[in-house]
């Protein structure tokens, strides 16, 4: 697997298991966060559940033109697939970032 696109779509798909305690193997593109994946446990003042961590690493991995494009509501990731499009689409404008983020430890 030399692709840098699959190997961060496989690095992120194993990010979300091991966020939610489930096998890879479960997981398909189409699970949309809040329906077929749901958080364990409350957010709080001091708590992050695992939504907290997935929106962490969407906002960590950005750029300035990609977070205003959220921020105005224009991209919304609901499902796995859209997790994973957004994190190969990072990685074209900031690898570092989305490397660290994933903890991809090889792209080759």
């Amino acid at each position: 697997m030399s692709d840098p696109d699959e190997i961060v779509r496989t690095f992120a798909l194993q990010r979300i298991a091991s966020l939610f305690n489930i096998s890879v193997d479960l997981l398909n593109e189409e699970d949309v966060f809040g329906e077929d994946l749901k958080a364990t446990r409350s957010s709080g003042l001091f708590t992050r559940n695992e939504y907290d961590a997935i929106e962490g690493d969407i906002l960590d991995v950005c750029d300035r033109e990609t977070y205003k494009t959220i921020s105005s509501g224009n991209l919304t990731i609901y499902t796995v697939g859209d997790y994973c499009d957004h994190m190969v689409r990072c990685y074209k404008r900031k690898p570092k970032d989305v490397i660290a983020t994933l903890k991809i430890t090889s792209l080759s």
